[in-house]
C-alpha cells in the first residue's frame, strides 16, 4: 500500500512540475510552433500522471546497461582473469536532503500504514464518485440528445448524422459506434460540409479516445487542482488543432466563411459543460476568440521549425526524465517496503570469455566461469581482503550504498541494516554516523551497541535475506550462534 501511495504522489507531482513548465513557455511556443504540436505535447505531462516515471526510471539503466556492456566488452574469444572489487561509486547525496526530508519525517510514524490505508481509502472514493458522475452526465446527456432525433439521410458521412432539437452545435459523440450530431437549424451546403469535415477529424484522430484517457487521468488524479486545468486546456487545444487541419488547405475567403459558421453556431447557443465521449464544434465565448484568430494565422510548417518541435518535444520529456529521477531518489529506503527476491546469476547472456573472481564484503571470495557458474573460492579468502578507507571515502560510500537500496529493485528487498556492510558502521566515528541516520532517516548502530537479543534477530532475519554480516556472527555469543546454526541448518563461524 505505501509503494502504491508513494507512486500515486509522484505520479501527480511529477506530472505537475511538467505541465508547469509547458504553461510557463506556452507564451513564446505559440508563436512558433502550431496548436497540433501543443495539442499532443500536452499529453506529455498526461504520460506521467499516468505513471510514466517508473517507465522512464527502468529505461535509464536499461540504456545506460547497454551502453555500458557494448563498450566493455572484450573480442570474443579471448580469455581473461580479472578480479574485481564490488565497491560503490562515489556520489554525493546532499543535494537530495531537502527532498526526501517530508518522506524521511512521514517514514517515522508509528502509525503510518493506518494513515496510508486510510488515505488510499479517501482517494479509491473521491475516484468512485468522479467517475460516476461523468458517466452519470453523459448517459443523462445522450439520452436527451437521442430524444426525438432523426437521422440526416442528405448529408454524405461516413458514420450515421443525427438531428437533434436537443443539441446547441454540432459535435461528435459515442465511443464505441461513433456519430455525429447537427443542431435543428437551417444550414446551407458549404456550413454543412465544414461542420462535417472538422467532426470527422475529430474521429480519425481519435479524439474521443483522447478525451476518455484524460477523464482517466482527472479521476485517478482528482486531488490535484493541475489535472482540472490540464483536462481544460487540452480540450480547448483538441478544437484548435482541429481548426488548423481543417483550414490548413482553405484560402482566405474559406477561412472567414469557417469562421462565420463558428458564430452562427456560437448565437445559436453554446453548451459549456465538458462531456466525456463528445466533441463539440463550438466552445464558451471565451474560448471563440482564440479560434478565430487562429483561423487566421495557422503556421506553416518548414524544416527549421519542425526540428525545433522535435527538439521542444525531446526536451520536455528529458524534462520530465530528470523531474521524475530526482522525484524517486527523494525517498528514503525505510519508506518503501518491498518484498524478497531472490538473486540471480545472469546466465541468461551469451558467454563472452571472462572468468571473474568477486570478493564480497566480509571476505569471501566467488568464482565466476565463462558460462556463468559460480564456485566458493576459499583458498583465496585470506589472500584477497578488502582495502582500508579513509572516514570520508567510508562516508561517500556508505551514500551511494543507500542510494543504490532504494533505486534498484533487488536491492531495495534487503533490509538496510544488512546492505550496509556492517565494518563500515563500525569503523565510522559516532559524529558521521549519527549525522548519515538523521539525513536519511536511518537508525544504524554499532555491533557493539546491539544486546544480544538484537543480534539473534538480525542474524534471523539476515539468514531469512541470504545475507549475514560476518560482524554480527564474530558478536554473537557461541551458544546462541550454536542454536541459531541447528535451527536453519547454517554453518555460521567466527573469523576469530
Amino acid at each position: 500500500m505505501t509503494v502504491f501511495a508513494l507512486s500515486l504522489i509522484m505520479a501527480s507531482f511529477v506530472g505537475t512540475i511538467i505541465w508547469i513548465v509547458q504553461t510557463s513557455v506556452k507564451p513564446i511556443t505559440q508563436k512558433l510552433f502550431s496548436q497540433t504540436w501543443h495539442y499532443y505535447t500536452s499529453f506529455i505531462p498526461v504520460f506521467f500522471l499516468l505513471g510514466g516515471s517508473a517507465i522512464i526510471n527502468r529505461l535509464g539503466p536499461l540504456i545506460r546497461s547497454i551502453l555500458t556492456d557494448s563498450s566493455t566488452s572484450p573480442p570474443a574469444g579471448k580469455m581473461t582473469e580479472p578480479f574485481i572489487h564490488v565497491l560503490p561509486i562515489e556520489q554525493t547525496a546532499s543535494h537530495r536532503s531537502f527532498l526526501n526530508q517530508p518522506f524521511i519525517s512521514l517514514s517515522r510514524l508509528e502509525n503510518l500504514q493506518e494513515i496510508v490505508l486510510t488515505a488510499i481509502l479517501i482517494w479509491a472514493a473521491g475516484t468512485i464518485v468522479f467517475i460516476a458522475v461523468n458517466v452519470k452526465n453523459y448517459r443523462t446527456f445522450k439520452r436527451s440528445i437521442l430524444q426525438n432525433s432523426r437521422v440526416c439521410e442528405t448529408v454524405d458521412c461516413p458514420v450515421k448524422v443525427i438531428v437533434s432539437s436537443h443539441a446547441t452545435t454540432p459535435m461528435v459523440m459515442g465511443l464505441w459506434k461513433p456519430f455525429v450530431v447537427l443542431p435543428d437549424t437551417p444550414l446551407d451546403e458549404k456550413e454543412l460540409d465544414m461542420i462535417i469535415s472538422h467532426e470527422l477529424v475529430h474521429l480519425k484522430r481519435g479524439d474521443l479516445v483522447m478525451k476518455l484517457i484524460i477523464l482517466v487521468v482527472n479521476a485517478i488524479h482528482w486531488f490535484n487542482p493541475a489535472a482540472y486545468v490540464l483536462n481544460k486546456q487540452l480540450n480547448t487545444l483538441c478544437e484548435l488543432s482541429c481548426d488548423e487541419k481543417v483550414v490548413r488547405d482553405m484560402d482566405m475567403e474559406s477561412r472567414r466563411l469557417y469562421g462565420e459558421t463558428l458564430l452562427k453556431m456560437l448565437e445559436y447557443g453554446v453548451m459549456k459543460r465538458n462531456v466525456v465521449c463528445t466533441s463539440s464544434l463550438c466552445t464558451p465565448k471565451k474560448n471563440m476568440k482564440r479560434r478565430l484568430v487562429n483561423l487566421m494565422s495557422v503556421k506553416k510548417l518548414n524544416k527549421f521549425i519542425i526540428m525545433m518541435s522535435l527538439a521542444s518535444t525531446i526536451s520536455m520529456v528529458g524534462i520530465g526524465g530528470l523531474v521524475a529521477s530526482a522525484a524517486e531518489s527523494a525517498v528514503p529506503p525505510k519508506a518503501v517496503p518491498s518484498k524478497a527476491v531472490p538473486p540471480k546469476i545472469p546466465t541468461d547472456k551469451k558467454p563472452q570469455g571472462r572468468n571473474v573472481y568477486v570478493q564480497m564484503a566480509d571476505g569471501t571470495v566467488l568464482y565466476y566461469d565463462k558460462d556463468g557458474n559460480v564456485t566458493e573460492a576459499p583458498e583465496m579468502r585470506k589472500s584477497l581482503t578488502p582495502p582500508d578507507y579513509t572516514t570520508e571515502e567510508v562516508v561517500e560510500i556508505m551514500k551511494q550504498l543507500i542510494n543504490d537500496h532504494s533505486s534498484v529493485p533487488y536491492n531495495s528487498s534487503i533490509p538496510i541494516e544488512l546492505f550496509i556492510p556492517q565494518h563500515f558502521v563500525d569503523q565510522l566515528p559516532q559524529k558521521y554516523l549519527d549525522e548519515i541516520n538523521k539525513t536519511y532517516g536511518l537508525e544504524l548502530k554499532k555491533t557493539e551497541s546491539f544486546t544480544t537479543e538484537e543480534l539473534v534477530a538480525l542474524t534471523k532475519k539476515g539468514i531469512e535475506k541470504n545475507t549475514v554480516p560476518q560482524a554480527y556472527v564474530d558478536a554473537l555469543p557461541q551458544k546462541e550462534l550454536d542454536a541459531i546454526n541447528k535451527t536453519y541448518g547454517w554453518e555460521l563461524k567466527k573469523s576469530n
